[in-house]
């Protein structure tokens, strides 16, 4: 017999509506639920991305006193003290705009130096013995490196940050690089002090030694209790800033939501749980799913806009698609400027020619990589490496590189490591010739010595102190030419106003001791329509080296030994033509005077090193040489140097 109670329950419909009722009311409450927690998680997500970009925005200007304080140590540590402190910071100050005052402090904590020093009246002050400044300073000292005090009250009024690099000579402290970075400058830079209307409020503090906290700056005069925030800090630093959500979390929605929700339930009750569970478990798939791909776009979207190289979508015609953030600000266009150029636009017509775009392999699903010289919108070049791929849907995806800096670094690497080489060789090439030179005149002496201990003839000895005068000539020679060729080397050129004239007699009054020079006959021309700038000891050795030359090599067999020097000057150069009637030098010889240790002949006593450091002045000098000679009939050398002349 059956149960009559099991029967009544069994087919009332007031268990299945409670139960369905029940399930409805669930998932409505959970519905609700979600919808608060993905209300507060949004809010959540809106407060830490404005506290990302307020975090950038203050560690950009802030890096503006780690940058200007790096320079102004380097260059104490490196070159002392400078003298005209004012001029170099006030180039830094005009680089980095957000810093209102550069400073230099001595080891004992005295300030020694301020630019500008209007509205900065603190030369002499010293920050290690008064208590506001000294706490920020020691950190300094203690950490050995870039430290950021404050936010602080400055000596000079008002409030803000005392940016300071640590100074060291000899591996010993010797006092600060600092940068004043005033309150007011950054808040206006990062338009903190314009945003009272703002959805959300900020309120900046110093962190004390002890963890408690002052405040310096709260954009609200009254926050409001348990709103959503975000702190943001530095290592570098003792500053803390909040940002805080000004909006009141709107529960009115969720509890219009979860009263619906009861209705709902309510009337679904009255339909069969089968009905009700499909749509049910459809609805809330949709929901996970979407906001899996709601979030997914935003975590990609944020990755691509906030990367540090330029990101570009093309189509295979080369026409922009889409750019982020830095793709934009890399060439210099807007972002709706730059989706309407195609990519042949961002490069030299020349560099296309050279390098064309290699779509075929692009076609074919392989990545190209290439380094190009790209243009900006102004014009101005930069040089970038390209990473391209075509994607699943024909799209070519690009990413740029600037690699500006790395291609003049290794510029730099190449031209330095040829000058290294260069140098090796030379110094190899000089210590084997210069033994030889420097030993042979102390042999000779030494032989000449012997035999004069041995003579007894005054006649004989009077040859042999002769042939000794020679020797110690030739050595005095070479010795005076390496000092010349380690000055031109060494000494910066120092520019001055050149007397030709009185150059070239000096010239031929330093060489008298030169064999049969009061035999041969100078005629010297001077055009000088415009006065000559240039290097006067560097001129100088030209000069003697040239004028030497041309007595040395005269023709003993020729009745007037003559040596004609013409100087024509203009605001653009100096023209300095030396003509000989002496020996000449043949043609094989012409091209290897200029070499270290070349001799072209034997019959004169010389080093080989005059051309040589010769040709070194003109590099130094910028200028040229020339020469026409032939064996026999003598030789004309053409200098050409430039005027450096001041420009009014």
């Amino acid at each position: 017999m059956r149960n009559p109670l099991k029967k009544i329950k069994l087919s009332s419909p007031v268990i299945p509506g409670l139960l369905v009722f029940l399930i409805i009311l669930s998932i409505t409450t959970f519905v609700a639920y979600q919808r608060y927690l993905i209300l507060k998680s949004s809010e959540e997500d809106g407060v830490s991305r404005q506290a990302t970009r307020i975090d950038r925005e203050i560690k950009n200007v802030l890096n503006q006193g780690f940058s200007s304080t790096q320079s102004l140590a380097f260059l104490v540590e490196n070159y002392g003290v400078p003298q005209d402190f004012s001029n170099i910071s006030q180039l830094l100050l005009k680089t980095n705009t957000s810093v209102d005052a550069l400073e230099l402090v001595d080891s004992s904590g005295v300030i020694t130096h301020v630019y500008p020093i209007e509205e900065n009246e603190v030369l002499g002050f010293n920050i290690l013995m008064d208590s506001v400044g000294k706490p920020g300073a020691v950190r300094t000292i203690e950490k050995g490196e870039y430290y950021i005090a404050g936010p602080i009250n400055l000596k000079q009024g008002g409030s803000g940050f005392v940016c300071r690099t640590p100074i060291y000579t000899n591996n010993e402290f010797s006092g600060f690089a600092a940068a004043v970075i005033k309150l007011s400058t950054l808040l206006s830079a990062i338009s903190l002090d314009s945003l009272e209307q703002s959805q959300y409020s900020y309120q900046l503090s110093k962190v004390n030694p002890d963890g408690s906290e002052k405040i310096f700056f709260s954009s609200q005069k009254k926050l409001q209790e348990n709103a959503l925030n975000r702190s943001i800090t530095d290592y570098n630093g003792e500053w803390k800033l909040y940002v805080i959500s000004n909006k009141s979390f709107a529960l009115g929605g969720v509890l219009a939501l979860g009263i619906l929700g009861v209705f709902l339930s309510i009337l679904a009750g009255f339909y069969t749980n089968s009905i009700l569970e499909r749509p049910i478990k459809l609805k809330k798939m949709v929901e996970d799913k979407t906001l899996l791909l709601r979030e997914s776009e935003q975590k990609f979207k944020s990755l691509i806009e906030q990367a540090s190289d330029g990101i570009f979508l093309t189509d295979f015609n080369g026409n922009m698609i889409d750019a982020n953030i830095r793709g934009v600000e890399m060439f210099g266009y807007s972002k709706s400027e730059l989706l309407k150029q195609n990519i042949k636009n961002l490069a030299t017509n020349e560099e296309l020619e050279n390098l064309p775009i290699r779509f075929q392999e692009l076609n074919l699903g392989q990545s190209v990589l290439s380094e190009r010289q790209l243009l900006r919108k102004d014009k101005s070049s930069f040089y970038g490496e390209v990473s391209a791929k075509k994607l699943n849907d024909g799209v070519i995806l690009g990413i740029v590189r600037d690699i500006s800096e790395r291609k003049e670094e290794r510029k730099k690497l190449e031209n330095k490591n040829r000058e290294l080489k260069k140098t090796n060789s030379e110094l190899d090439s000089f210590v084997y010739s210069a033994s030889h030179e420097l030993r042979a005149p102390l042999t000779s002496l030494l032989g000449l010595v012997d035999i004069m201990k041995k003579e007894e003839s005054e006649s004989e000895k009077l040859v042999n102190l002769n042939m000794m005068e020679n020797s110690i000539t030739r050595l005095d020679d070479f010795i005076g030419e390496i000092i010349q060729y380690s000055q031109n080397k060494h000494l910066d050129v120092k520019i001055e106003k050149i007397n030709f004239s009185t150059l070239i007699d000096r010239s031929l009054e330093d060489l008298w001791y030169l064999k049969n020079t009061s035999g041969i006959n100078v005629v010297k021309e001077i055009n000088n329509k415009e006065p000559f700038f240039s290097d006067k000891r560097r001129v100088t050795v030209l000069l003697n080296n040239f004028i030497s030359n041309a007595i040395k090599y005269h023709d003993l067999e020729k009745r007037s030994p003559s040596i004609w020097i013409n100087v024509i000057i203009n605001s653009k150069e100096a023209s300095i033509i030396i003509k000989d009637n002496g020996m000449g030098i043949d043609k094989e010889s012409q091209t290897k005077i200029y070499n270290m240790f070349y001799r072209a002949t034997a019959k004169v006593m010389g080093s080989g090193i005059g051309l040589f450091i010769v040709q070194e002045i003109l590099e130094k000098l910028r200028g040229s040489v020339s020469l026409e000679s032939e064996l026999n009939m003598g030789s004309t050398f053409t200098i050409k140097l430039p005027n450096m002349a001041p420009k009014n």
